[in-house]
């Protein structure tokens, strides 16, 4: 193990030395509100002083990630996006996009028919829109809903991770609502599917016994699941920045909460488990650290690089 020169508050201590820090989004670096905190900025702004680079790990875009990029000044310092999961690896200093493991239409349409036997939301996510399907009854649910909320008539149907309904045009402004599989009619970079955790936790279930050989499935929250094309993952987005970088996976720090971050903390030197991760996260993590509403990267930085 590699030893980095400390303080002398740390005199005694042990640390690893990490290059790079890669970071899930929601309900990592986040907190609930969509938010970075101020302490976790400052942490991660001190990091990158130190030498040390960050890479945003998440299921979105950059599209929805650039905004987050610059309040940690990562073009400045030379940061990363890994994109969809690993489908891309945005270059912020160079402006330059690696795009590896688009889902060909004729998946997504597969994918689409096999969960549109559930009364379930299913997108496809592209770089700046998104194909939705709720079927009928889902459909006046979010009618209801809408209306009960005092949402505005324009309001999408579309959901989100975390929520029923959540308004995407910002990210993805080019919204298209379908109603059969013949109209995917383009590459998406991973197909979503939503409803509520109770039926998601089933579904969830059965699709990664039937469609376990064909794709990477798996729950970034309890009412949002993710399929990708095999091999496609957030490790996959770490491979490529140590080609990019240099920077060996052993000198690599992971942290996160979700199944779609498990193949990443894996990967790294060294894998960090959120307090408010799912319990299979947590059992493969190296450690785990406080929850995102307690600033738990800054603890994790603390605890293990000594900053």
């Amino acid at each position: 193990m590699c030893i980095m020169n400390i303080d002398a508050s740390y005199a005694g201590r042990v640390f690893m030395t990490i290059k790079l820090i890669a970071m899930d989004m929601d309900g990592t670096l986040l907190r609930s509100d969509n938010t970075i905190s101020q302490n976790t900025k400052n942490i991660l702004l001190e990091a990158q002083k130190k030498g040390i680079i960050l890479a945003l790990a998440s299921g979105r875009s950059y599209a929805k990630l650039l905004p987050y990029a610059q309040q940690l000044q990562m073009q400045k310092y030379g940061g990363y996006l890994i994109e969809v999961n690993g489908m891309a690896v945005y270059d912020l200093a160079h402006a330059k996009r690696h795009v590896d493991g688009r889902m060909p239409k004729e998946n997504a349409q597969e994918v689409f028919t096999y969960f549109s036997k559930w009364k379930v939301e299913i997108i496809g996510n592209m770089d700046e829109g998104m194909y939705d399907y709720n079927p009928p009854a889902l459909l006046e649910e979010k009618k209801a809903y809408r209306k009960l909320h005092s949402l505005p008539n324009d309001f999408p149907w579309t959901g989100g991770a975390f929520e029923f309904m959540m308004d995407n045009r910002q990210g993805y402004p080019d919204l298209r609502y379908i109603h059969t599989k013949e109209e995917i009619i383009e590459d998406v970079n991973k197909i979503s599917v939503t409803y509520w955790p109770y039926v998601m936790k089933e579904v969830a279930k059965r699709a990664k016994e039937d469609l376990k050989d064909r794709y990477w499935i798996g729950l970034t929250s309890d009412k949002w699941l993710e399929v990708m094309m095999p091999n496609v993952t957030k490790a996959y987005g770490l491979k490529k920045l140590e080609m990019l970088t240099g920077i060996k996976l052993d000198e690599m720090m992971a942290i996160g909460d979700g199944e779609n971050d498990i193949e990443m903390l894996q990967m790294a030197g060294l894998g960090i488990a959120m307090g408010n991760a799912m319990e299979n996260v947590k059992r493969i993590a190296d450690d785990v650290t406080a929850t995102n509403m307690q600033d738990g990267i800054v603890a994790a930085i603390h605890k293990h690089l000594g900053i």
